[in-house]
């Protein structure tokens, strides 16, 4: 398997959480399109959003993390990029990997790993993950359907 940027951050963890969906579109234009997503004209993320009491005034990828501190960090062109989410006692990191299958289509998967670094933290987060986990994951499961949408409306 390729080596992935997220691995570079972290290989190893505690926690995570993958998703993935095929689209009929270049990973150039996949790429772009994760980027500069516009995230406002969803009700389940807005929603979501408010009830972990996060700002839903700006729901532009860039803008929604600079809101709630996450840092995007590096990227490989039309490849993969990469958040960091990191708190204190844990490492926490998010990335968008878009992969060719053929010249029109393309595999976009995101996953978040979670790195416990004690086991005070562990104890805690373990608590919240099992609580948030399908939350979280509905809206990165949303952020891949308007990907999709963004890029061909009809599938």
């Amino acid at each position: 398997m390729n080596k992935m940027l997220i691995d570079k951050y972290l290989s190893h963890y505690t926690y995570n959480e993958n998703h993935h969906t095929i689209i009929k579109a270049g990973a150039k234009d996949c790429f772009l399109t994760a980027k500069e997503l516009d995230m406002s004209g969803s009700w389940i993320t807005k929603i979501l959003m408010k009830l972990r009491g996060l700002p839903t005034t700006d729901l532009k990828l860039q803008g929604f993390l600079q809101n709630i501190c996450f840092i995007y960090i590096e990227e490989d062109p039309y490849k993969e990029f990469v958040i960091d989410a990191s708190q204190p006692g844990l490492k926490i990191f998010w990335n968008f990997y878009f992969k060719s299958v053929s010249a029109d289509e393309t595999v976009v998967s995101t996953e978040t790993r979670i790195l416990c670094l004690n086991a005070k933290t562990k104890r805690r987060f373990s608590v919240y993950w099992f609580f948030v986990r399908p939350f979280s994951g509905l809206i990165r499961l949303e952020v891949l359907r308007l990907i999709k949408k963004k890029l061909r409306p009809t599938q």
